[in-house]
C-alpha cells in the first residue's frame, strides 16, 4: 500500500518535471535565438565601426583575432573544469574502493552478521514484490 502511494506521488512529480523541462526548453530556445541574433548584429555593427577606423581588412583581422582569443579562453576553462571533474571522479572511485574493501573485511570478520543482513534483504524483496490486484 505504501509503495503504491509513493509511486503515485513520484509519478506526478516526474510528470510535472517533464512538462516544466519541456516548457523551459522552448523558452530557452527562443531566448537563444534572439541572443544569437543580437550577437550577430553587434558583430556586424562593430565591423562597420572598425572598418571606418582601420579599413575593411583591418576590421576583419581584428574581429577574427578577438574571436580566436575568446575561443582559446573557452577551451582553457573547459580543460580546467574537465581536469577538476576527473580528479573528483578518481577520488570518488578511491573512496568506493576503500568502502568495498571495508565491506569485504566485515564479511570475513563477521559472517553471521553478513548472513543476517543478506537474509533480511532477501526477505524484504520477497515480501515487497507481492502485488495485490
Amino acid at each position: 500500500m505504501l509503495f503504491q502511494i509513493l509511486s503515485l506521488l513520484v509519478g506526478t512529480s516526474v510528470h510535472r518535471t517533464v512538462e516544466r523541462t519541456k516548457r523551459n526548453g522552448i523558452f530557452i530556445a527562443v531566448a537563444l535565438l534572439f541572443l544569437l541574433t543580437a550577437y550577430a548584429l553587434a558583430v556586424t555593427a562593430g565591423a562597420i565601426w572598425l572598418a571606418g577606423i582601420y579599413g575593411p581588412i583591418g576590421a576583419s583581422v581584428f574581429l577574427a583575432a578577438c574571436a580566436l582569443l575568446i575561443a582559446i579562453i573557452v577551451f582553457v576553462v573547459m580543460a580546467i573544469i574537465n581536469a577538476r571533474e576527473a580528479r573528483r571522479a578518481r577520488e570518488r572511485r578511491a573512496t568506493l574502493e576503500s568502502l568495498a574493501t571495508i565491506g569485504v573485511g566485515l564479511v570475513r570478520a563477521q559472517p553471521l552478521l553478513t548472513a543476517g543482513i543478506v537474509a533480511a534483504l532477501v526477505a524484504a524483496n520477497l515480501v515487497g514484490s507481492k502485488r495485490e490486484d
